[in-house]
């Protein structure tokens, strides 16, 4: 594929990233209906906790993405070693399994327990919870996601990718809304289409789970994770550079409320003040009627899952005045877009070769 001019759909994370490798060496577009610094429901990125934690990988497909997790994982050390104002940070995490099978977990063969700095706690370090299975550590990369995506775009705007805002109902529209806001001077050739918008287009596999979370000004000094024996999750996810600390969560897959459900948030509250005592000041004081916690916002977003998994694939074409472009579909990755994120965008290295 030659390397001229790609246009990609979404300004999530991943477009993002993608924008980031290919635009060292050839002419970006980004189409979005929401840029960084925009809120909407659909726009998962910025609302993410943001936050790595392994995955025991039991299948081929479970093992690529493990191996993208470790090859992103690797890239943040860089970003946070040589670039403090993109708002990575490493710091500890702890996670803890109330689930009868949770050592499954830690076969070797599955790599789950291969992380930097890994170690199973011992049942004294979780005493207060008595119906924890199984508790590990381990190094873990956080991230303050509103200010990570606003590096990534600047970044890529330094090196020379555009942005146009437009909202697309099919990816065919994307090189007419190109071709209409081109500089002259500019070519009107588009060596390819990728398709980051998330869900993608018409995909009968994709859908979204709604989440609703709390930023909250609370400090921890480690990202927790508890995973109940029902399928829920309590998290702690600290935010670098003042971006407070954001706690939850719920999962409720093809909910397409927008309504924050008071409930919900309630019990967030409640679960993570029993999970973690130490982020709660013993004065509450005006603090009561949210269990001691300084609560700076309540929110919902949609992540965009798939069935199947990540839909990772150079398959069909987009026509426009008779031409055919090709199509990169690269979206559905649920939670992990953030995880998988730098692999994903060194992976266009085989469609577009960087020169030698």
């Amino acid at each position: 594929m030659s390397q001229g001019h790609a246009i990609i759909i979404g300004a999530g994370v991943i477009g993002l990233s993608i924008a980031v490798r290919l635009s060292k060496y050839m002419k970006i577009t980004i189409i979005a209906r929401e840029l960084p610094g925009d809120v909407g429901i659909d726009y998962a990125s910025p609302w993410a906790g943001a936050h790595f934690r392994p995955i025991p990988a039991k299948t081929a497909e479970e093992q690529k993405e493990q191996a993208w997790m470790r090859h992103t994982y690797q890239e943040f050390e860089k970003i946070a070693r040589d670039h403090p104002e993109a708002g990575v940070d490493f710091i500890p995490a702890v996670e803890y399994f109330n689930t009868a099978d949770a050592t499954s977990f830690l076969a070797e063969e599955n790599g789950y327990t291969t992380w930097p700095d890994f170690r199973i706690l011992d049942p004294a370090e979780y005493s207060q919870h008595p119906s924890i299975q199984l508790g590990v550590t381990y190094r873990s990369w956080v991230l303050n996601s509103p200010v990570y995506l606003n590096w990534l775009q600047t970044r890529a705007q330094a090196q020379g990718t555009r942005f146009i805002r437009a909202h697309l109902t099919d990816p065919e529209q994307a090189v007419s809304v190109y071709l209409e806001n081109k500089p002259q001077d500019e070519t009107s050739h588009v060596s390819a289409v990728i398709d980051a918008s998330g869900r993608g287009f018409n995909d009968p596999n994709s859908f979204p789970s709604r989440g609703q979370f709390i930023i909250v000004s609370n400090h921890c000094d480690k990202t927790i994770s508890h995973h109940w024996s029902d399928g829920s999750s309590t998290v702690i996810i600290p935010r670098p550079l003042g971006g407070g600390t954001v706690i939850g969560g719920t999962k409720e897959p093809n909910n397409w409320s927008e309504d924050i459900d008071h409930a919900s948030t309630e019990d967030i509250l409640k679960r993570v003040r029993d999970l973690c005592p130490e982020m709660i000041d013993e004065q509450v004081g005006e603090l009561a009627s949210t269990h001691g916690f300084d609560v700076k916002q309540v929110y919902v977003a949609r992540r965009p899952m798939r069935r199947g998994g990540m839909h990772f694939v150079l398959g069909s074409s987009v026509a426009h005045n008779g031409n055919y472009t090709p199509l990169i579909s690269c979206y559905g990755a649920g939670a992990n877009g953030y995880k998988i994120s730098w692999a994903l965008a060194d992976e266009f290295d085989s469609f577009f070769p960087p020169p030698k």
